[in-house]
């Protein structure tokens, strides 16, 4: 199968826990049409790195079609997950790493094409 680039938009909140990052909350959907909005200046600048590195991470996890590798990057405690292709709402582990099976076979791979990042 041939795999057909959509444009998404991503939000992931990640959390030190217990000396690790995890995310503890992802929400993507599809682009709607139109012109995208305006990029917004950088309110953490400190935390860009960090950000990227996440990214990173994220999406080399992807890449090994591993969905436990996938799921692993995900809080086991306070998750609020919103996925791209499932009208499902996850809220823990089990249920992460059952989406990322049916997702790696999509054969998924992520581009920072703008970004802001946010410290809380």
């Amino acid at each position: 199968n041939a795999r057909a680039p959509v444009k998404a938009r991503f939000s992931y909140m990640w959390r030190k826990i217990d000396g690790e990052w995890n995310i503890v909350h992802h929400h993507s959907s599809a682009v709607p049409g139109g012109a995208p909005a305006p990029a917004k200046e950088i309110e953490a600048e400190k935390m860009y790195p960090t950000a990227q590195q996440n990214f990173k991470t994220w999406n080399d996890a992807l890449q090994t079609k591993d969905e436990a590798k996938v799921a692993a990057l995900y809080s086991s405690k306070e998750l609020s997950f919103l996925p791209t292709v499932s009208p499902k709402f996850i809220k823990g582990s089990a249920d992460t790493e059952a989406y990322f099976t049916e997702f790696v076979k999509k054969l998924p791979f992520g581009t920072i094409t703008d970004d802001n990042v946010q410290s809380y």
